[in-house]
């Protein structure tokens, strides 16, 4: 599998961006303010630069080594390289609030302010906008993102607080090809209507669905009581999901 890396500047990408360059973006360091890194190992050497920076990743053999782009040294984790450029780069480039963030089994190594939510990152840091902003209070679910198999509302989650853990979004779910089984059984029965709800049900589903494989329509009902709808599709949605069993 060639490395597949996602670019973030200090004043991010856009999602036509993003598309446009299919999905993979070199991993490199944005000028003053964020470092990103996401790895997958591969057979081949695979050197990613960009020409306005230095390399900070490189995959040979099947393993990959991080390097500091200030200094050049190579280290054999990402929180390795956190390590280094917090002792020895604070102040000189770095500043306070960096931390490594897995995501979709991809790692990020990214500064952050002390207030920003995971919301706020996801979208705007990292380009994964299948996650919604809605009420920003806890109330609405559209921001709904697994955390550790656990839904959350990543938009009373700080960024900070999410070191460590593994976060799972709607862009995780699928190969960009194939519709995951949830996906499609809301396309099929008509349960998005506008869709802007959608990811935060898709991901409260998955949740259920991964710990009790045949729920019933109860289960599913309680399941989804945070992931409000403005379109009224919820009696669609409760049908797709106990849909989806058969299609597993």
């Amino acid at each position: 599998m060639t490395e597949k890396e996602k670019l973030i500047g200090s004043k991010g990408i856009s999602r036509r961006e993003f598309l446009k360059d299919a999905g993979i973006v070199v991993g490199t360091t944005a000028v003053g303010s964020v470092f990103l890194v996401s790895a997958c190992s591969g057979g081949e050497t695979n050197t990613v630069t960009k020409t306005t920076t230095q390399t900070i990743t490189k995959t040979q053999a099947g393993t990959t080594a991080y390097i500091c782009p200030y200094d050049n040294q190579e280290f054999d984790t990402l929180s390795a390289l956190k390590d280094h450029l917090e002792a020895v780069h604070m102040g000189t480039g770095v500043r306070e609030g960096l931390i490594v963030l897995n995501v979709n089994d991809d790692q990020y190594l990214l500064e952050v302010d002390p207030d920003w939510t995971l919301a706020f990152v996801l979208r705007n840091k990292l380009g994964l906008t299948a996650t919604k902003e809605g009420c920003n209070m806890g109330e609405c679910g559209t921001c709904t993102v697994l955390m550790d198999g656990k839904t959350v509302y990543s938009c009373l989650v700080l960024a900070l607080d999410a070191q460590g853990k593994h976060i799972q979004t709607l862009e995780g779910l699928s190969d960009e090809i194939t519709l995951h089984p949830i996906q499609q059984a809301l396309y099929d029965l008509g349960a998005h209507q506008c869709g802007y709800c959608t990811p935060g049900v898709i991901m409260s589903a998955k949740a259920l669905l991964d710990n009790n494989p045949n729920p019933t329509r109860e289960q599913v009902r309680e399941a989804l009581s945070g992931n409000l709808c403005i379109c009224g599709a919820n009696k669609k949605v409760v049908e797709a999901i106990l849909d989806v069993p058969r299609r597993l």
